[in-house]
């Protein structure tokens, strides 16, 4: 077998740029979860158990039989039951529960109402007790259930359970969100090799933040949440909309414009290609000589032959190669500080 060969068509496949985006996608999602986190804090409240009292187990929703078939399998309480006061006092920690529950943000709210993904995200610091109770009897019903139902389970297996719930999430996420999903793996591959010329990162909340090689996973985690990267000599890289990238100079002069079409339909890459044409006409007229940058999910044969027939970009990237090739990730990189030199040239 001719490996190169080999190689070469499955970067150059469809079904090779969906898997490595979709891989991305997943790893940046399941980070923001911040899940690990959760987890660890919930096995600090065993250090300090005798602050919870589970002497009616009934009333907060946990079934005798699975309250038997915890302590049969040595599994604390607060591992796998949620309590009131844990809401009370940590109200993010739902996501821990939920997850171990295996039921989704939209399930749960389904059930008890309210917004559970505003919870898990610290943004409801305080619950009614009526909440609380909703949601305590709700998430052991379900636990109570799954350890009745479980033909064999031990405290090990939990954090499984957790990220297959997890995943699911995503799962759905991802099935609405391919598009975004390449425009973020585009703005990951920039801030990883533009680290050295990031001043300033301004967020979508319009919040702004120095940055620090200390603060750079935290970056990559919130790609999604980036509006602006300020950086060295008075330059602007913005994540927007037609443009999905755009380098402006010190004046507000676009310098470089980049375009990402990530959709799944090969049937549609020439429709993609008319758009992302379109997508240019805004930096083009600020500034006619702009230099244009199309990045692709996969160059189909077609694809590529209209390309290099119109020449209508300056330069085009398959996203896929561009999500595997460290060569490819600093050839694209490097456009970005070539055109800042030569602006100051």
């Amino acid at each position: 077998m001719d490996i190169k060969k080999f190689h070469d068509e499955l970067l150059a496949s469809d079904e090779f740029a969906q898997y490595s985006l979709r891989a991305t996608f997943f790893v940046r999602r399941i980070r923001g979860l911040r899940l690990w986190e959760a987890i660890q804090e919930v096995s600090k409240l065993v250090r300090v158990e005798n602050g919870f009292d589970w002497s009616n187990p009934r009333s907060l929703g946990i079934e005798a039989h699975a309250w038997e078939r915890a302590q049969e399998k040595q599994i604390h309480p607060l591992l796998v039951f949620c309590h009131p006061r844990i809401l009370s006092q940590q109200p993010a920690l739902l996501r821990y529960y939920r997850t171990v529950a295996l039921i989704s943000q939209k399930g749960l709210g389904a059930l008890v109402g309210g917004n559970v993904a505003a919870i898990e995200a610290g943004w409801s610091q305080r619950l009614s007790v009526e909440s609380i109770s909703k949601i305590v009897i709700t998430l052991n019903s379900i636990i109570s259930a799954m350890l009745k139902g479980a033909a064999d389970i031990d405290a090990r297996d939990l954090p499984g359970y957790q990220f297959a719930s997890a995943g699911a999430t995503i799962q759905g996420s991802w099935n609405n969100a391919v598009g975004a999903a390449g425009e973020e793996a585009i703005r990951t591959i920039l801030i990883q090799h533009l680290r050295g010329e990031l001043e300033q990162v301004a967020w979508r909340d319009s919040t702004a933040s120095d940055y620090t090689p200390e603060m750079h996973t935290e970056l990559i985690d919130r790609v999604a949440d980036v509006r602006i990267l300020r950086l060295k000599g008075g330059y602007h890289l913005c994540f927007a909309s037609e443009p999905d990238v755009s380098l402006r100079d010190p004046r507000g002069l676009p310098l470089l414009s980049v375009e990402v079409k990530a959709g799944a339909d090969p049937a549609g890459s020439l429709e993609r290609l008319g758009a992302a044409m379109k997508s240019f006409e805004n930096d083009r007229n600020l500034n006619p000589r702009v230099k244009t940058v199309y990045v692709v999910r996969a160059l189909t044969p077609e694809l590529q032959r209209r390309i290099s027939h119109s020449k209508p970009f300056d330069y085009t990237f398959s996203l896929s190669d561009l999500l595997v090739s460290d060569r490819t990730q600093k050839t694209f990189a490097n456009l970005v500080v070539r055109a800042m030199l030569k602006n100051k040239n």
